[in-house]
């Protein structure tokens, strides 16, 4: 074989190569996500929070965003919600908890989706989460560290209501 056709042969197959590890890469974020997409209830018996309080936790996976609505109660049983829609690619978007809004962010880390919630309104806290499921997919775990103002980590655990 020449030169020529050897030099050939090595650029069809390294750009065969960054084709595949693009895709292969583009595929495994899409494939993360319908692990943590379900309808997920709070087992406070599991969970460590610091108000007492109980959650409902709703994603889905839309256009290749991640969409998440909770239904949050209270100790004494007042509801509250929070919604956002975000790409898991580390940008800005928009966070509305309850009424106020401020910025969070998203992005995979291995398993784990990674959440940072900040530029809230003046008083507002500045949090990052961790999400991660277990290995069959019926349980997700929440933790939940509090940034600004600092204060004890909390761990909320929930199961995947059956669809």
């Amino acid at each position: 074989m020449s030169f020529t056709r050897l030099l050939k042969a090595a650029k069809v197959n390294l750009l065969a190569g960054v084709i595949g590890g693009t895709v292969l890469f583009a595929a495994s974020l899409p494939a993360q996500t319908p692990k943590m997409a379900g309808t997920w209830q709070m087992d406070t018996s599991r969970s460590q929070v610091l108000d007492g309080r109980s959650m409902l936790l709703v994603i889905e996976s839309v256009a290749n965003k991640i969409k998440m609505d909770a239904t949050i109660h209270d100790r004494a049983g007042k509801e509250s919600t929070l919604d956002f829609t975000c790409a898991p690619d580390g940008k800005e978007c928009e966070f509305n908890e309850g009424g106020h809004k401020s910025k969070m962010s998203m992005w995979f880390n291995g398993d784990s989706l990674n959440v940072s919630k900040t530029d809230g309104p003046p008083g507002d806290v500045v949090d990052g989460w961790k999400m991660e499921t277990s290995a069959e997919g019926k349980v997700l775990t929440l933790v939940v560290s509090h940034i600004d103002p600092t204060a004890q980590d909390e761990t909320l655990v929930f199961t995947k209501k059956p669809s």
